[in-house]
Order: C-alpha cells, then structure tokens, then sequence
C-alpha cells in the first residue's frame, strides 16, 4: 500500500531533523555555491527563507541577490495565492504569518510571480517525474499555477529527499528539477541559463 502524503511528511522530517549540525552547514553552502550555475544576473527569482532544516539554508535569499538575483519573498495571506515582497537583505526580515520571515516592504499581488525567470519551491519531497510533496497548506500549488509558460520551477532539497514516488493529486503542480547539494537533476524540461 502506497503511503499517504503525512506518513512521507512525517519520514522526510523525522530524517532531515537527524541531520548533524555541521553536516547541515555544509549541504547547505554546497548548495548556495551550486546556485552560481543556476542564477543569471538580472534574473528575477522569486526565492523563500528556508527553516527547519530544509536545504540551503537561512542565508539562501542573501546567496541569491549577491548572484546578482532580484529576489522577491513570499507573503501568506489569511487564504488564497501567495503575495510576494522585495528582499532587502537579512538584516530586513521580520516574522509574518505563521513566523515565517518576510520583507518589511509591503507585499505585491499573487500575479507577480508572472514575471519570474525562476521559482524555488519549499519542498519537503519530490519524485523523479517532478512531483512535490510540500507542507500540506496549499499555498504553493494555488500560487503556482499563476507563475509564466517561461518560469523554471526548482526544489531546493537534500538528495535522500528525492523519492522514488511522492504521493500527489491532481491540484498538486510538479517543479521542472531539484537543485541538492550533490547536483542538479533535471527532469527533463530545464534549460541553463545562457
């Protein structure tokens, strides 16, 4: 029997916690310098403040604008798609709904994301034809679906993350690669920046 999307929820963060502080640290800085390859200058990407032990880390959204990224955050309404905010630096972050760090600047509209050359997607797990498990609010399939035919949709996981199968439904919407510290492995649809 196939296991149910809380079941791989609570296995992959059951796994990710056991990982060793340092070990963590250096996955996650593996996985900033591997983001030089991934990021064209100029590029706008809307990116998010990895916690709990999910890849790349705290410093993520910084690694990103010193690329030469512009860097857009997500905000989370009360319901409905994702705002996304203009990131400023660490040192401007604050705690928004759920405590997750956002911009002081005030949000723009879920259709921002329109614009973007590349999304990260927070993922607790996804699957080699792309499928993504995330926390369970829905927040990012709803937004997703708003994002441009050119956005490149990236997870941002450790390698032991990418599952033989995630359980997914029809709203869920699958990301185009998964960037880990070992690599990027494509799924097929991806194109390096030029």
């Amino acid at each position: 029997m196939e296991p149910t999307k809380p079941e791989v929820r609570r296995a992959v963060l059951a796994r990710r916690s056991a990982v060793p502080a340092v070990e963590r640290a250096a996955r996650d800085r593996a996985v900033r310098v591997l983001l030089g390859g991934v990021i064209r200058p100029g590029s706008l990407v809307c990116a998010y403040v990895p916690d709990g032990g999910e890849a790349g880390g705290p410093d993520l959204p910084q690694a990103l604008a010193d690329l030469g990224a512009r860097v857009l955050l997500p905000v989370s309404p009360a319901v409905g798609p994702l705002g996304w905010a203009p990131f400023a630096g660490l040192g401007d972050l604050r705690p928004g709904r759920f405590g997750i760090p956002v911009p002081s600047a005030p949000a723009e509209g879920p259709e921002r994301i329109a614009d973007a050359d590349l999304v990260l997607v927070p993922s607790v797990a996804v699957d080699r034809a792309g499928r993504r498990l995330g926390r369970g609010g829905g927040y990012y399939d709803r937004t997703l679906a708003l994002a441009g035919p050119g956005a490149h949709l990236l997870a941002v996981l450790d390698p032991e993350d990418v599952l033989e199968h995630v359980p997914a439904e029809p709203h869920d919407r699958p990301v185009h690669g998964v960037l880990t510290p070992n690599g990027l492995l494509d799924f097929g649809t991806w194109h390096s920046p030029e």
